[in-house]
């Protein structure tokens, strides 16, 4: 009875505590703890099994620990940073839980901590604490809370000459009395100071000249908000065996415009072994472009140049790849500049790959795929599905055919992340036929990844409909189903038809490729609006799938 009193007056707490603040908040709210139809917070925390990512640094020297270290320390301002970016009242909601201090709250603190605040990222972006909007705001903190879409649009066309500074992707807009104002992220956020400063200092125990001129660089990006030339002497950085990625870099946050771009930190050191056995995929980025199954005409002659794949075991995660569902790969600089001129560095997260599928995807294929199938859910496979996925990124236009002026991610706006996340997937998956024809894989290894691939799916579509993957995967999964290339048996079970199965991968991948070069929002729309469901039967396997985790809830140990 007295923990049932405690936990009373603890909610009660947390609920009159996020009342009373002055958050710049729309005037609907609604608590959201009350929802019944959704798991409870220690079920939603339970989803996410525990994992310690553990890095052995004993290898290095002295000063290489020490730089490692300090990389970590800056990503951590970066972390703060984010936690600032995605809701307005997502710090005062985890330093009130913190203060709270009571064991009845643990669960709630740690899914605030899991979702980088009160919005669940698996179910619907919901509020699961405290009194809000219902619903996660799309634009996060980049815009005025109570500026609508069609408010920003009406606006950009009234007010021509300030379109690219409050498009920009890194500025926040606000109100500045009638009119709308941009202010530069190295002004919104004090902290971005201190984390170039840091990186300054880390730079100081670069003893690889590549890296320490890149961190200097991104310091004075950092300041600056101009980020081209410390991507360019990233891509310069190619015999270092500790790496990070930090400062502003995805959009998914953005869920308005896709314009913004969110905080975040990978520092990572290189496993050399696993980046030589892979490297051949960059022979081939050329061969995989002019293989690419649509119009010859949009296809580049130039691609890949330059590019790198980098294996690499991650020491720490922080902001906007650690949120929700964390990251397995990346493939930066998203500049198209940098792009053309010196290609792509696809840096796989080898460790964290590797706890996911033993955690995640084995189980499901295990529980949802035909038994006969079980054998080819293979590691190898996995691996480089994700790396062929990163590599496709670079395929495709990066800038709508006939006007180079305007990018795919400026004409798509809020659709492109989930388009250009199922374009990398399916090309992910047609790229292992490509290197079949090419004799350098064979029949047998195409079907380990094309079963992987399918429990895949499931993984991916478990991050929820308001998730790029999660979007991107439901696109691939209903548009394979609806073509009879995935098949449910009279049992429930799923297998494939191998005799189409191909050719309508090869013809989601010509849709997707089409509407990226044609820059066509209305056709992503309609794509969307035709794919982009959860049917019942997808429903149902998805609760057959609740006692195994959706993802990881990571800790790190270096």
């Amino acid at each position: 009875m007295k923990k049932f009193f405690i936990l009373v007056i603890s909610i009660i707490y947390i609920f009159v505590f996020f009342g009373c603040q002055k958050q710049e908040q729309p005037k609907r709210e609604e608590s959201v703890m009350s929802d019944t139809s959704l798991p409870s917070i220690s079920e939603r925390v339970k989803a996410y099994a525990p994992t310690i990512i553990k890095t052995d640094l004993s290898k290095f020297t002295d000063r290489q620990q020490k730089l490692v270290h300090m990389l970590v320390e800056a990503g951590k301002i970066a972390d703060e940073i984010f936690w600032e970016q995605t809701s307005y009242d997502a710090v005062a909601v985890r330093d009130s839980l913190e203060k709270l201090n009571a064991p009845e709250n643990k669960d709630i603190l740690e899914y605030a901590m899991i979702n980088y605040g009160p919005y669940d990222r698996i179910y619907g972006e919901k509020r699961f604490v405290g009194n809000g909007p219902g619903v996660r705001p799309p634009g996060g903190t980049y815009y005025p809370a109570d500026m609508a879409k069609t408010e920003f649009e009406d606006y950009i066309k009234a007010h021509p000459e300030q379109k690219d500074e409050l498009e920009s992707q890194y500025t926040v807009v606000v109100r500045d009395g009638s009119k709308l104002k941009a202010v530069p992220f190295h002004i919104a956020y004090p902290l971005a100071m201190k984390l170039a400063d840091k990186l300054d200092e880390a730079a100081e125990y670069a003893d690889n000249p590549s890296f320490k001129n890149y961190l200097k660089l991104r310091a004075e990006a950092i300041r600056t908000d101009n980020y081209f030339k410390s991507d360019m002497a990233w891509m310069d950085v190619k015999n270092n065996n500790i790496d990070v990625i930090i400062g502003p870099i995805e959009n998914y946050e953005d869920a308005m415009f896709n314009y913004k771009t969110a905080y975040e930190a990978v520092v990572m050191i290189k496993d050399e072994e696993a980046t030589k056995e892979f490297e051949m995929y960059k022979k081939h980025v050329l061969d995989f472009e002019m293989a690419l199954p649509y119009d010859k005409k949009y296809i580049r002659n130039k691609v890949g140049e330059g590019s790198q794949i980098n294996f690499e075991d991650v020491v720490y995660f922080g902001g906007d790849c650690q949120k929700g569902i964390k990251t397995i790969a990346a493939s930066l600089p998203n500049d198209p500049k940098v792009r053309e001129a010196k290609g792509g560095k696809n840096s796989m997260f080898k460790n964290m790959m590797e706890a996911k599928l033993e955690k995640i995807v084995v189980p499901i294929g295990e529980r949802i795929l035909d038994p006969s199938l079980l054998p080819y859910v293979d590691k190898k496979a996995f691996i480089t599905l994700v790396t062929l996925h990163e590599v496709s990124h670079t395929l495709g236009r990066s800038t709508v055919y006939g006007n180079d002026k305007l990018t795919i991610r400026k004409a798509l706006m809020d659709r492109f992340s989930a388009i250009e996340e199922a374009k990398a997937d399916v090309l992910g998956l047609y790229n292992h036929q490509v290197l079949r024809d090419m004799n350098i894989y064979n029949d047998e290894y195409v079907k380990k990844a094309v079963v992987t691939y399918i429990a895949g799916l499931y993984r991916s579509i478990r991050f929820g409909t308001k998730e790029a993957h999660g979007k991107a995967n439901l696109i691939e999964l209903n548009f394979l189903i609806d073509n009879k290339a995935i098949v449910r048996n009279t049992d429930g079970k799923l297998s494939y038809d191998p005799a189409t199965f191909f050719s309508k991968v090869a013809e989601l991948a010509k849709t997707l490729l089409t509407i990226e070069a044609q820059g066509d929002y209305n056709a992503a729309v309609k794509l969307m609006d035709k794919y982009c469901k959860m049917t019942d039967e997808q429903s149902d396997i998805i609760k057959s799938l609740k006692d195994i985790p959706r993802d990881i809830d990571t800790k790190y140990v270096y």
